[in-house]
């Protein structure tokens, strides 16, 4: 643990507070004020967030609980970290806020759009000069140079989802229809942790209502060229007598079909 910066995040009920030191979490866990199984622990070498009881070091065994400090041993000072109260305590400013590794919001808008787009134009326009220029024997590869940005806009996606609180492997999930809506809304529109806080910043309501009417107006603008579409392709098939060359079609081929399953007449016999 020393190797690592010494600063930690509690998580409980949705709320975050630190940065507090690894000694401050080891003495809340003595004194009974964290649970080993819900409240959850991020920092050191952590890549995500993990159960408090599962990380080494913070809850052993000993061989006597510790006493609960009296309020005057204890100071009560502005610069507690955690109360005493079984709760953390808020009142520090900014305690609610984490940031997580990982991708924000705007690293993902420019990281799998804005970068990647910047790039396919790149490489289209001058690939053929970096042919000529590469010769014959690098020039067949230099075409793999096109899977560059789609490269990037897997690495950002799945720093974003860390950054959410999320697993990375929920990339594999913007393959899933309906459910991939979900994931972008977070992608776009959440801030670091919300996988834990379940909480919209200003920014983040904003982006959100935005994102959702843009998806409905897609649908909405789908659905309606749909049934315009299809009923302009029946008008227009009904005056030009489609309907009726199918329908003679359709009754040719049943009449074949007929006459090749009939049995034969029997021959006459005198």
């Amino acid at each position: 643990m020393s190797e690592q910066k010494d600063e930690w995040w509690v998580s409980r009920s949705g709320h975050q507070f630190g940065p507090v030191t690894f000694a401050e979490v080891v003495e809340a866990a003595k004194q009974g004020r964290l649970e080993p199984r819900t409240d959850m622990l991020y920092g050191g070498a952590l890549t995500d967030w993990v159960p408090a009881g599962e990380v080494e070091g913070v809850f052993e065994k000993h061989a006597a609980p510790v006493e609960q400090p009296s309020s005057e041993a204890a100071g009560k000072s502005s610069e507690d970290k955690l109360s005493d109260s079984g709760e953390f305590d808020f009142r520090q400013g900014g305690a609610e806020r984490i940031n997580l590794p990982g991708a924000t919001r705007l690293g993902w808008i420019l990281g799998a759009f804005v970068l990647p787009a910047v790039l396919m134009v790149g490489l289209m326009m001058f690939l053929p000069t970096l042919g000529d220029l590469a010769g014959k024997k690098i020039a067949p590869f230099l075409p793999a140079l096109i899977l560059v940005p789609w490269m990037i806009v897997l690495v950002v996606t799945v720093k974003r989802f860390q950054n959410l609180g999320m697993s990375g492997w929920w990339l594999l999930g913007l393959l899933v229809p309906f459910l991939n809506w979900w994931l972008q809304y977070r992608l776009f529109a959440c801030p670091p942790a919300y996988a834990f806080t379940k909480r919209l910043d200003t920014i983040g309501k904003v982006l959100a209502t935005l994102y959702w009417l843009f998806l409905a107006g897609a649908i909405a603008l789908g659905i309606f060229v749909g049934v315009t579409g299809g009923a302009a392709m029946f008008d227009q098939a009904s005056k030009d007598g489609e309907w009726q060359k199918l329908k003679n079609q359709w009754s040719e081929m049943k009449d074949a079909a007929e006459k090749q399953t009939a049995p034969a007449a029997p021959a006459d016999t005198e």
